[in-house]
This record gives C-alpha cells, structure tokens and sequence, in this order.
C-alpha cells in the first residue's frame, strides 16, 4: 500500500455561522494534513467544474505529486457521506484528480467503511482521516465525537423517542407499521414518522411496503449506549446494613411490597441474578416513588458519596419498560440492563458487552 502516516488530533473550535463553520472546516483539514512528516500541500484552491466541489489540493510526499479534490459537508451522517462519496468517486472520472475527500466534523466508524468502500477519503475534526493512494497511506480511525452531536441524533434518543427505540430493539427482526408502534408505545403518530425517517437516514432502518425494519440493530444499540454514557443518570447514595448482597435485595424486595413501591434491580446486583457477570458490591434500585417509610424500614441513611445502595426514581416508566421477576425479585429489562452496566465504564462495560453476547445477541 506504500508509506503509511498518521493524521494527528485537532483542535476544536467553537459553534460558527455556515459560512464560517465550512471554512473552518477546510483549514483544520488542511492544518492535520500538514503535521504527517514529509508531506507538503500547495495549490490551495477552488475547482473550475461545473457542480464544482469546495476546493481542490496539490499534495507532495516523497517527490510523488497527488491532486485531491474536496467536498466539506456540515454534517457527517452515513446518508450524507453516501451520496458525497458517490458523487466525488464519479467526479473523478471527468477531472484530472487522482483522489477526493470529504471533510466533515465527525464520520464515525460507519461513515468510515462507506467512504472506504466507495474509494474516497475523509477528514474530520475529531482527528479521524482516511486517504488511501498508491503510494500515500493516512489512517486514524476510532477517536470519540469532539463536535457537538447533531440534534437529530440527541433527540432519536430523548425520554420518549427512546421508548419507540427500544420497542424495536426489543424485537429487532420484526417490521413495524408507524401506527403498529404508535399502539404499542404510546407515542404520537407525527413523532414515530420523524423518528423512522431519522433511522432510515442514518442506515439504522429501512423502508419496506408500508412499514419499515431495523436494519442495523447493533449499530444502532451502540448509537444508544454513547448517549446514555454521556448523560448517564444520576443515583442517590444511601447506606444499608445487610450480611450480604442477596440479603439487601431480599430487605429491598420487601419493604417495596409493604409500601407498594414499584421496583425493579439494575446493575451489578441486577446482572448477578441473570449470569455471573459481576460480583456486585453495591445495588442499584429504580423506583416509582421515593417514601420515607420505605427508607426507614431498611435502615438507609443517606450519603454524599460511595454508599452501597444506590436508587433513582423513574420518571416516565421507561426504565420499567420489559422488567420482569429473576429468582423472586424484579429485573430490568435486558436492554436497561445493558445500558446501565455500560454507563458504569470499566468492567461494568465487559459485563454489558457479556450480557450483549449471551441474552441481547446482536
């Protein structure tokens, strides 16, 4: 494949105007390509073609010449790169190219293999690149969203977007109409069909006759996780007295009955009923409603940190969403199970991703 570089981090700056924010977009490209050793850039400029791209490169590295054309792209949604990289790879069949790129803020791992695939590169503000030539290689895939996300992303994944999603990650191989999901989530007709439109554009669904399917589960599991990890919830601390584990759950379960208080385990202590992912030292407890007198009969006093009980209160039910009795007491589901041992970091992680493997399967 020739020599191999690699493109190292940019800086990011703030939120700009179109104009401004493509510019920038094409000078931190340009500033990346400039820290790969012995690689030179001149003839910065525009392209003279009808439908022209945004500008066009000369590159130099190791008296070997390569004229790059460029398209910048304000977002970097698989849909987009799709149609860009189609469209660059047939622009180079009428110029005198030998390569494009397509400069975006982020192209995440999928943006990554279309572009790849199509035979184009890329360039983004998170220090992610491809280009790929004979005798010219630069890689560096992998590096997390520095870039504000796009709203549409944020919001597939809000409190009640995400009860269609997980609806359909619940049965992922079933094809849904937009009504059929309105019936059984709850969710209003006009919300369903932005978020089916917002799944097809990212390759997450696609289009069937008169409904539509997920078509990438996974991929889209993993969307979701990134985003609970960024805005994980937040837990009260208390601390309990109990010879054990098992014996915590059991003063738990207990208490939530005589008060009719809604739970459900999650975590560590709610994997530890499924597998043997984890040893829990602590548990974790949705809620329906915190009552005082459910706290003063498990003796739970609470703290600023640590603690071996951690508990929050569920607001819109999601999280009860799919719970269902394990050995006696109530679990979330697996899907809830998998997002807050994620959420955790660490092993909680390998626990999710060994939970994923076992019971989710894709």
């Amino acid at each position: 494949m020739g020599e191999r570089s690699i493109i190292l981090n940019n800086r990011i700056s703030g939120p700009q105007s179109s104009g401004a924010v493509e510019a920038n977009l094409i000078t931190r490209a340009i500033e990346s390509l400039r820290t790969v050793p012995n690689l030179k850039i001149d003839q910065i400029g525009a392209v003279q073609t009808p439908n022209h791209p945004d500008f066009s490169i000369l590159l130099i590295f190791r008296q070997r010449k390569f004229k790059v054309v460029g398209e910048v792209k304000s977002s970097g949604e698989p849909s987009v790169l799709r149609r860009s990289a189609v469209w660059l790879k047939d622009l180079l069949t009428k110029t005198k190219h030998d390569y494009a790129i397509i400069v975006a803020p982020f192209v995440s791992r999928e943006g990554a293999e279309i572009c790849r695939d199509v035979g184009v590169g890329f360039i983004d503000l998170s220090g992610n690149c491809l280009i790929s030539m004979d005798g010219l290689y630069i890689e560096r895939t992998g590096n997390p969203n520095k870039v504000k996300r796009p709203r549409e992303m944020q919001s597939l994944f809000s409190p009640k977007s995400s009860r269609v999603i997980r609806c359909l990650l619940s049965d992922p191989k079933r094809s849904w109409t937009l009504k059929g999901l309105a019936t059984e989530t709850g969710v209003s007709i006009g919300l369903i069909h932005r978020i089916a439109t917002a799944l097809e554009n990212n390759f997450f669904a696609k289009k069937e006759i008169r409904a539509f399917k997920l078509e990438d589960p996974a991929r889209l599991l993993e969307a979701w996780r990134e985003e609970y990890y960024r805005r994980a919830p937040k837990w009260a601390r208390y601390v309990v007295k109990a010879a054990s584990i098992k014996e915590s759950l059991t003063n738990l379960k207990i208490a939530a009955v005589h008060h009719g208080v809604r739970y459900a385990f999650t975590g560590p202590s709610g994997a530890s009923l499924i597998s043997s992912y984890l040893t829990p030292t602590v548990v974790h407890l949705y809620v329906d409603v915190l009552k005082e007198e459910f706290l003063e009969e498990v003796k739970a006093d609470q703290v600023s940190s640590e603690g071996n009980l951690l508990i929050r209160v569920v607001e819109q039910e999601n999280e009860f969403i799919g719970s269902r009795q394990v050995k006696g007491f109530y679990v979330v589901s697996d899907l809830q199970l998998y997002l807050d041992l994620w959420a955790m970091g660490g092993r909680g992680q390998e626990a999710a991703e060994e939970l994923r493997r076992e019971r989710l399967k894709f």
